[in-house]
């Protein structure tokens, strides 16, 4: 009888140490990272001259009821029309050519945000976003948001959530509107939408609406989709839209000019366009 009491004790001693040690790796299992990059290109030459270079990446990690997600990423596009000088007499001359590409869009972006899970349903975010857009008008502009989110849907193939948070945002302008204050708080609402149509190709959509709570007409809108279709295990081949609406859009100057058509000399402050539009195609690797 104390020999098997004795073998029982030992048997247990032994247990104890391979149940703690799997549980240690079972939670390191849960604390991972994941990487992703991508890249786009297009060259085109000839009569015009185009170069479009993209390049982004991001960082995840998840553990326990936690995640924390990173990206960054920026894009850049010059376009020229082919120039021709003939230098010489009528008779007898010779034909030179040059391009000049000018940027026509530039964005680059860096982001992060951490949400803390504190049940199937409800979770706290928390974020900051710094973005830099010329063309859009704004040379940079810094955003902070925290707030509360709920998840309808969390299944193996499909999620859906929603967040809601108050932000504060630094928007530097490359024109300066005297009517408008650089710093401002407001109210986001966002919506995230990641669907599984396949094994090899899933869909995301995220729209999100902020609004500005010292200028109510200024509403803004960003309706981001992307479709990744999986290569192999490590590369797909993504395409994404992305709609930025901006009801009160930044401020640049127009030259003006009488109705004839003649040059005033001077220049007057007029608004951007609202909506932006960006379509992208790009090859992104997965580690």
């Amino acid at each position: 009888m104390k020999s098997w009491i004795v073998l029982a004790l030992a048997a247990a001693s032994t247990a104890a140490p391979a149940a703690s040690l799997q549980e240690e790796v079972q939670e390191e299992a849960e604390i991972r990272w994941s990487y992703n990059a991508e890249l786009s290109l297009l060259f085109t030459s000839g009569n015009s001259t185009v170069r479009t270079f993209g390049l982004g990446g991001g960082a995840r990690r998840e553990w326990g009821g936690g995640e924390l997600s990173l990206s960054a990423g920026g894009l850049r596009t010059e376009s020229g029309t082919t120039r021709r000088i003939a230098v010489g007499t009528p008779d007898r001359f010779t034909v030179m050519s040059d391009a000049d590409p000018e940027p026509t869009a530039e964005n680059y972006f860096a982001r992060g945000e951490f949400e803390r899970s504190f049940s199937d349903q409800v979770h706290l975010t928390t974020g900051a976003g710094w973005e830099r857009n010329t063309f859009a008008g704004y040379e940079s502009k810094l955003s902070l948001v925290g707030g509360i989110g709920n998840t309808w849907i969390d299944t193996e193939r499909t999620r859906l959530k929603s967040d809601y948070g108050v932000t504060f945002t630094m928007q530097d302008d490359i024109v300066d509107d005297p009517d408008r204050s650089s710093r401002f708080g407001g109210i986001r609402i966002s919506t995230n939408f990641r669907r599984e149509l396949t094994e090899t190709a899933n869909l995301e959509s995220t729209l999100t609406l902020d609004e500005n709570l010292t200028d109510a007409a200024d509403l803004r809108a960003d309706f981001a989709n992307s479709l990744a279709v999986d290569i192999n295990s490590s590369l797909a081949v993504k395409t994404g839209l992305r709609l930025a609406w901006d009801n009160a859009p930044a401020l640049t100057r127009a030259p003006l000019e009488q109705p004839a058509g003649t040059p005033t000399g001077e220049t007057v402050l007029v608004p951007r366009h609202k909506l932006d539009s960006t379509l992208t195609i790009a090859l992104v690797a997965n580690f």
